[in-house]
């Protein structure tokens, strides 16, 4: 159960390998700098977001199923809530923090980013899972030099990072460019993240369904989840307070 308590920090173990895709498509070819103003152009616009989810994750031969509840102040914090007909456990993220703890083992955990970045030798921070969740880049295409290709059913931005043996690489929707799907790859860790069934709330598109395949060091992760949009509104509330008497873990 700690390995579903602890969801969004496996959510950034790695991500799959690339394969050079050939130029063959029947749609219409586009500046790089072009597609990235107009992916960027269609970024979803909120303050606050309640999301619902079904969760299945599965670890090897094992598999865990919760339900999620989700809330994101924009830029600000996560809170996560898990249950199984009774609540399982609660984790907030901030711009500096990671705390959680849970129920069954009265555990808990507080830290900041550095024990995933290092994991993924790969800087992370709070808009990695805020994007995650919402079908958005994890990198900044701004602030990378990319190289386009086009398949018969996507435009391709790929680039890869020496200052962190790392590589990305995207693949959007030509209609709508929508995301469907991200990875990120470093020499000992591999991340794919796929986008299914985006649908117009509150005037964005927002991914229903949200798969990850996560493998580092011979271990396979999956997390699938099924979202659903619950409100959107201009501030919301993050109850979150570990009970006493609960264990430290350390990372």
């Amino acid at each position: 159960m700690q390995k579903a308590i602890l969801f969004l920090s496996l959510l950034l173990l790695g991500c799959k390998p690339l394969k050079k895709v050939e130029n063959s498509s029947d749609f219409n070819k586009i500046s790089t700098k072009n597609l990235i103003n107009q992916i960027d152009e269609r970024k979803p616009i909120y303050n606050f977001l309640a999301l619902r989810s079904q969760a299945t994750i599965i670890d090897n031969n094992s598999s865990s199923q919760f339900n999620l509840g989700i809330r994101i102040q924009k830029n600000e914090k996560i809170l996560v809530s898990g249950s199984f007909l009774i609540p399982l456990f609660k984790g907030l993220l901030t711009k500096d923090n990671i705390s959680f703890y849970e129920k069954i083992n009265q555990s808990y955990y507080v830290g900041n980013y550095q024990y995933l970045s290092q994991l993924l030798t790969y800087k992370l921070n709070l808009q990695s899972f805020q994007n995650i969740l919402l079908g958005q880049p994890v990198a900044d295409l701004n602030k990378m030099r990319w190289k386009q290709q086009i398949d018969e059913k996507n435009y391709i931005l790929q680039a890869y990072s020496k200052e962190s043996n790392t590589t990305f690489y995207y693949k959007f929707n030509p209609l709508d460019l929508t995301l469907r799907s991200q990875a990120i790859t470093t020499n000992e860790t591999k991340l794919t993240i796929e986008y299914e069934n985006y649908k117009l709330s509150q005037g964005y598109l927002l991914p229903q369904k949200v798969n990850i395949s996560a493998y580092r060091k011979g271990k396979d992760l999956k997390i699938l989840l099924n979202l659903k949009v619950n409100k959107s509104e201009k501030n919301g509330t993050f109850p979150f307070l570990i009970p006493k008497g609960y264990k430290e873990i350390k990372l």
